[in-house]
């Protein structure tokens, strides 16, 4: 069994700056995913491992999406993570939780997502909507950030709820909820290196 305390964890709160992401009304993607990221930050140096954020205040990354993407992704390879996690809050009329990874990730990657998928639904309260694997589910649209061509960590992407569904947005409000978000990522991440062979 592997321990975290040999692992990197890079940790990706969404959007920032001039990029709002999802928004209803007042309430704000990118505000969201900061605090669920800083309790995944929390919680995995609590564990034990080594961590580093994409930003921890209100800042985008690049110019441009593009160029924003890229530092993301750049940052992670260049602070040698084995695990990058992107944390997002979904919208387009649906509910509940799901997690992302790329159709050429490896089985590693694929475990990494189902391990915090299932953290997630039964830590949150909200309808299980799986794993999900990019471009194939996204009618060929790519995530950059989790792509193995870009990301050399094993890297996943979580949608934390639906900002535009009313039950949703609730939980997004509450202060609690992010934070039971936030360890609910941390310890899938954790059960996943506990599946690991030994590391040191």
């Amino acid at each position: 069994m592997a321990d975290i305390k040999y692992l990197k964890v890079f940790v990706d709160p969404g959007h920032g700056g001039w990029d709002p992401g999802a928004t209803n009304g007042t309430l704000k993607e990118k505000d969201l995913t900061l605090v669920i990221g800083k309790h995944v930050r929390d919680r995995l140096k609590a564990l034990g491992a080594t961590t580093q954020m994409s930003r921890e205040t209100d800042i985008a990354l690049g110019t441009d999406k593009a160029a924003d993407l890229k530092a993301r992704t750049t940052a992670s390879n260049n602070f040698g993570a084995s695990i990058f996690v992107s944390v997002h809050i979904n919208s387009g009329g649906g509910t509940g939780l799901e997690t992302w990874k790329h159709d050429n990730s490896s089985r590693y990657t694929g475990d990494l997502a189902t391990a915090v998928q299932k953290r997630m639904v039964a830590s949150l309260g909200l309808p299980d909507r799986k794993v999900k694997s990019a471009p194939s589910g996204r009618n060929g649209d790519n995530i950059y950030v989790i792509d193995p061509a870009n990301n050399k960590a094993w890297a996943v992407l979580a949608e934390v709820g639906f900002i535009d569904h009313a039950t949703d947005k609730e939980k997004l409000q509450s202060s609690q909820f992010l934070k039971d978000a936030g360890y609910a990522i941390a310890d899938g991440i954790n059960s996943f290196v506990n599946t690991l062979p030994p590391i040191e």
